[in-house]
């Protein structure tokens, strides 16, 4: 299991669970690889409860995943993305399911993205 990529969950909402929850009953990942933080207890529960580990702080959630996914209440992005900067290098992925969040703002932390739906030219 040396290949399998750890995804990480910054923001532990209902999509985060939708998702995580698909990725775990599908099989694609295994539950132990998906990792997530979240001050509520019930919610770390609910991801608990499919196997999914929890980490103390979302710093520890960057450093531990190959793969980032952006949770987060959009009118937090920035403050979270500010945050985390440090955490990230050019190796992990960041994926953003923010609503509504323009690529500039999520490049505070990143060298370069794209969004879906081709390259430009």
């Amino acid at each position: 299991m040396a290949d399998v990529y750890r995804l990480g969950f910054v923001g532990a909402g209902n999509m985060a669970e939708s998702i995580a929850r698909g990725i775990a009953n599908s099989g694609v990942l295994p539950p132990s690889t998906i990792r997530t933080a979240h001050r509520r207890p019930e919610r770390r529960t609910v991801f608990e409860s499919f196997g999914v580990r929890i980490l103390e702080t979302n710093q520890q959630v960057v450093d531990d995943s190959h793969i980032v996914i952006l949770s987060v209440k959009p009118q937090v992005v920035k403050e979270v993305l500010l945050e985390l900067r440090p955490f990230f290098s050019d190796e992990k992925v960041l994926v953003s399911i923010a609503a509504g969040i323009k690529l500039k703002d999520l490049q505070v932390c990143c060298l370069i993205l794209y969004p879906l739906g081709g390259i430009p030219k």
